[in-house]
C-alpha cells in the first residue's frame, strides 16, 4: 500500500465517517470496519484501541444506544474494541436464532375455544 498523503487522508476519513446500516448484517459492517482499521495499520498509521472502540461505538445505529450504555458504564474497566465486536456479533447470532424460531414456532400455533356456535 502506498503511503501517500491522499491514500491516508482517504482512509481516515473514510474510518472517521463510517457509519452502520439497518440494511446490512452487523457482522458483515464489523468487517467493513476492521478493513478500514487494517488499511491505516498498514501504512503506519496507529490508533488507540479507545479511540478505535470509541469510534465503532460513534458508527453504531440508535436501536443500539442501550447496548452502548451498558458497554460503557456497566463496567469498571475500560471497554476494548475485541468486547464491544464479540458482544455485537453475540448479540447478532441471538436475534438470528431468535427469528429462526418464531419462524419454525409460527405454523404450530393451535388456538382453542369453544367452537365458535358450531354445532350449538
Amino acid at each position: 500500500m502506498t503511503k501517500s498523503l491522499a491514500h491516508w487522508q482517504f482512509l481516515k476519513k473514510q474510518l472517521y465517517s463510517f457509519k452502520m446500516m439497518e440494511s446490512k448484517a452487523i457482522m458483515e459492517q464489523l468487517t467493513e470496519f476492521n478493513k478500514i482499521l487494517d488499511d491505516l495499520e498498514n501504512i503506519e498509521v496507529h490508533l488507540e484501541d479507545e479511540d478505535k472502540t470509541i469510534l465503532l461505538f460513534c458508527a453504531l445505529l440508535r436501536s443500539f444506544e442501550s447496548f452502548k450504555d451498558t458497554m460503557l458504564y456497566g463496567k469498571e474497566d475500560i471497554v476494548i474494541l475485541k468486547e464491544v465486536q464479540a458482544a455485537l456479533r453475540t448479540k447478532e447470532l441471538t436475534k438470528f436464532k431468535d427469528l429462526r424460531t418464531d419462524e419454525n414456532n409460527e405454523g404450530l400455533s393451535v388456538s382453542r375455544g369453544n367452537g365458535g356456535g358450531r354445532g350449538n
